[in-house]
């Protein structure tokens, strides 16, 4: 078995970080407004609910990205591969 071989909740195959940082970011910028559209008063609809429990995975899947590719020089590994 490959020592490269990646987890289920890796997604990008050479280690990139772009893809993993917008991950984060978008699920911040996402967890930011759902977070603000709660404390306005509104009531809290499912879809808000929904909104925000997605926004917290991404940031949870951008995280997991870079932490398993910056372990051992997985990242210089992969792209030597």
């Amino acid at each position: 078995m490959s020592d490269l071989r990646r987890p289920w909740f890796t997604l990008t195959k050479t280690g990139a970080v772009v893809p993993a940082v917008f991950e984060v970011l978008i699920g911040l910028f996402g967890f930011v407004v759902q977070v603000l559209n709660i404390a306005s008063g509104v009531p809290v609809e499912a879809l808000t609910v929904i909104i925000l429990i997605v926004a917290v995975l991404l940031i949870a899947q951008g995280v997991a990205d870079l932490v398993w590719w910056g372990k051992d020089d997985r990242r210089a590994k992969a792209r030597q591969a």
